[in-house]
């Protein structure tokens, strides 16, 4: 027996007030989390900076004067300051627009981390949210979330990897567009094979041009190109959150309301198809006449 729009429509409103329950529920949590995430980012990138240069390029850290050196942590540490406004600037509304550019989105967290006007990047997005309605806005919310998160520790992984270049701590040559490739190419794949927060690239530089004539094909490949490992800083979510119990924990329960949220979606999107039906055939029966 079909449902009647009354009965659908009180489905949906009651969907509607266990999102928006969820969601005050769930923002707390986020607060939480990132509060502590905040905390962990800062250490962990503390202790992978020291690991590039005490133990991966000590020599290069060592060329360095006592008052660079002193400069070069006091940036490191300059660059971890606003790590939490940033992160808690996500769970505020407004969210940024999807389809703003990486620096775009970071522009617009700090100015509402410094409680400046937010402008919408752009007025016909349908997908702007400004408040928690129903399932569909919850589920838009906590993606933003955590693709600002994890667009905040790629940019700070960056912005390090560049202050270690100037200090040629890492190799001052290289790309930075290599390098760049070669953090999101580790994304893509979900590597575990390099130490935590730490990625190391091998690239390919000084080629040689050999005359054939002098060696042999395997002796002129061997010549052509050399190998290099180059290490540099990469955070990734997944080592800070195992490297801190506390957060673990933390994170395992945003990932059961994030579970919630994702099944009360589909039963939203069913009512909202019934509504839709539902309304249909009333509206054929008040204009259909024997």
């Amino acid at each position: 027996m079909a449902k009647s729009l009354q009965k659908i429509r009180q489905e949906i409103e009651k969907l509607e007030q266990q999102s928006t329950e969820i969601f005050t529920e769930l923002n707390e949590l986020y607060k939480r989390y990132l509060e502590a995430l905040n905390l962990s980012v800062k250490k962990q990138l503390i202790l992978a900076v020291y690991e590039i240069c005490t133990r991966i390029y000590p020599q290069e850290f060592l060329k360095l004067s006592y008052s660079k050196r002193e400069k070069l942590q006091g940036k490191i540490k300059e660059l971890c300051q606003p790590l939490e406004s940033k992160f808690l600037a996500y769970i505020s509304f407004p969210q940024p627009t999807p389809t703003a550019t990486l620096t775009e989105q970071i522009l617009t967290q700090l100015s509402i981390a410094k409680n400046q006007e937010f402008q919408v990047q752009n007025e016909d997005d349908d997908d702007s949210i400004s408040k928690i309605e129903n399932p569909e806005d919850l589920v838009l919310w906590c993606k933003r979330v955590e693709q600002g998160i994890r667009m905040i520790i790629h940019a700070l992984s960056q912005d390090v990897n560049k202050e270690l270049q100037k200090n040629n701590i890492i190799a001052s040559k290289l790309p930075p567009q290599l390098l760049e490739m070669a953090l999101q190419a580790e994304e893509a794949g979900n590597s575990s094979s390099n130490p935590p927060n730490i990625l190391n690239v091998l690239i390919e530089t000084n080629r040689k041009d050999k005359n054939e004539k002098e060696e042999n094909e395997e002796e002129k490949d061997k010549q052509e190109a050399q190998i290099t490992k180059v290490s540099a800083i990469h955070l990734r979510l997944s080592d800070v959150e195992f490297a801190d119990h506390q957060l673990s924990i933390q994170r395992q329960q945003i990932r059961q309301r994030l579970d919630i949220i994702k099944k009360m979606r589909k039963v939203y999107q069913k009512i909202q198809r019934e509504n839709a039906q539902a309304q249909a055939e009333a509206a054929w029966r008040s204009s259909w006449h024997d």
